[in-house]
């Protein structure tokens, strides 16, 4: 059987959006360093704040919108990764933990939106 499209492009979108968190986490620090004039525009706290917040109730919407037969297991994936996030930028702004934790908590979201598409799929 086919998935259903409105659920499909939800969790589509929610990966694309952990992957361009990714590259923010990943590859701005790079430029940053060849562009000190923007640095600190583009990565202050302010950003991180405003991504986490954009984050948590989209996420939150995808993963617990008909979650059945989808189970629990996607939404403590991404449950699991936006508390990783949200504690990374409340404790350890500016220090090389953050981007730890940021990391970690968006592969996990990325990976409860992938399995939640795999499943739907799936049906």
């Amino acid at each position: 059987m086919a998935a259903r499209p409105s659920h499909t492009w939800a969790d589509w979108a929610a990966i694309s959006a952990s992957g361009l968190c990714l590259v923010h986490c990943l590859a701005l620090p790079l430029v940053i360093a060849t562009l000190p004039s923007i640095g600190g525009a583009v990565a202050g706290s302010t950003t991180h704040w405003v991504l986490l917040a954009f984050a948590l109730p989209v996420s939150l919407w995808v993963l617990t919108r008909d979650p059945w037969p989808e189970g629990l297991v996607p939404l403590a994936f991404g449950a699991a990764g936006l508390a990783l996030m949200a504690f990374g930028v409340a404790f350890y702004e500016g220090l090389i933990a953050e981007r730890g934790l940021t990391v970690a908590g968006v592969s996990l979201v990325a990976a409860a939106h992938f399995i939640r598409w795999r499943r739907r799929r799936a049906i």
